[in-house]
């Protein structure tokens, strides 16, 4: 994350201080980073603008010489509140939507794994047909027809849901990475067009 970065989203994470102190809050950060002499280090020793934020915030509310807007006080209170319910929260929101992934992903295994038991089915049909051809004509043409049969079925099955597995995973890459990106605070190549 570079400077700039960092001090919008602290901006953005203030605002419910009056203009002037919020303005001021981030002045001082803002020359703190660009005095530092490794900047990446500092931020990360400060922690994330939400959590520098909240320190703000509570040493607003702490001094006396101001009178705390309801609106800090709200955003203070909920700030404490929210940090043991936001986690738990947000790994259930994880689970589940792995849980669907995984699901879904499973779905596609199993119908693959049809389609090749298909083809082995087929394959084992024309053999035992080739088998009884000394018997039966007419069962040697039926094996053999229902196997070539359940062969090109499979054979298409399976080639389907390689498809639709390198789709699926192609579009899960892709939401992770946007997922990955946004946790980064980078926008994506979409959210840089439409700005």
């Amino acid at each position: 994350m570079t400077i700039d970065q960092y001090l919008e989203q602290l901006r953005h994470a203030v605002r419910s201080l009056p203009p002037d102190d919020a303005a001021q809050a981030v002045a001082y950060y803002d020359e703190y980073l660009h005095d530092a002499s490794d900047p990446d280090a500092t931020m990360a020793g400060l922690g994330t603008p939400k959590e520098v934020a909240a320190e703000i915030l509570a040493d607003y509310v702490g001094k006396t010489d101001s009178k705390p807007r309801i609106g800090v006080l709200w955003a203070v209170v909920l700030g404490i509140f929210a940090a043991p319910v936001a986690a738990p929260l947000a790994i259930g929101l994880f689970a589940g939507v792995m849980g669907l992934v995984i699901g879904a992903l499973a779905i596609v295994l199993a119908l693959f794994v049809t389609a090749v038991s298909l083809v082995g089915g087929g394959l084992w049909m024309v053999v035992t047909g080739c088998l009884v051809i000394t018997q039966s004509l007419t069962t040697f043409a039926w094996f053999v027809g229902g196997g070539l049969l359940l062969v090109a079925v499979g054979l298409l099955a399976a080639f389907g849901m390689i498809q639709v597995g390198r789709l699926a995973v192609r579009g899960l890459a892709r939401w992770v990475g946007g997922i990955i990106d946004r946790i980064r605070g980078r926008r994506t190549p979409q959210e840089g067009q439409a700005s």
